[in-house]
């Protein structure tokens, strides 16, 4: 299973999507391997005015796999951002409770937002940053 982070489902969905970002997605989706959790379905559909194009994206994101936030996600979310904290290096809540739920459930994270990166080299997070 592959978590897609908001910052790469905004790109695909925007025009001028890179041609690598969507046949990856699109295998992706194909392949039946795309998940979403609660967090990133919010920021991507509440940035998204238009009532036709939020339908669609709305639509589209009932075909992925769901992924619950419990709170193992929330708690080792805690945890993870508190032991970075004591390393000098601070990321947003949004973040490590994205990074949480890949990890709770032993998914990679596919994204295009450093702060994975920084949680990746510190925890057990399996993540490919799409802009390598």
């Amino acid at each position: 299973m592959i978590l897609v982070d908001s910052s790469v489902w905004i790109t695909y969905y925007r025009p001028g999507v890179p041609e690598k970002i969507e046949n990856l997605l699109k295998e992706i989706i194909l392949a039946d391997m795309a998940a979403i959790n609660g967090i990133i379905m919010t920021e991507v559909l509440s940035g998204i005015s238009k009532l036709k194009e939020y339908e669609m994206v709305s639509s589209d994101f009932k075909g992925f796999h769901y992924l619950k936030i419990t709170e193992d996600v929330f708690s080792n979310a805690s945890l993870t951002g508190s032991a970075l904290r004591r390393k000098g290096i601070s990321v947003p809540a949004t973040d490590l409770i994205i990074a949480s739920s890949a990890i709770i459930t032993d998914c990679i994270i596919y994204h295009m937002d450093s702060h994975f990166d920084v949680i990746a080299k510190h925890t057990g997070l399996k993540a490919k940053n799409l802009l390598n």
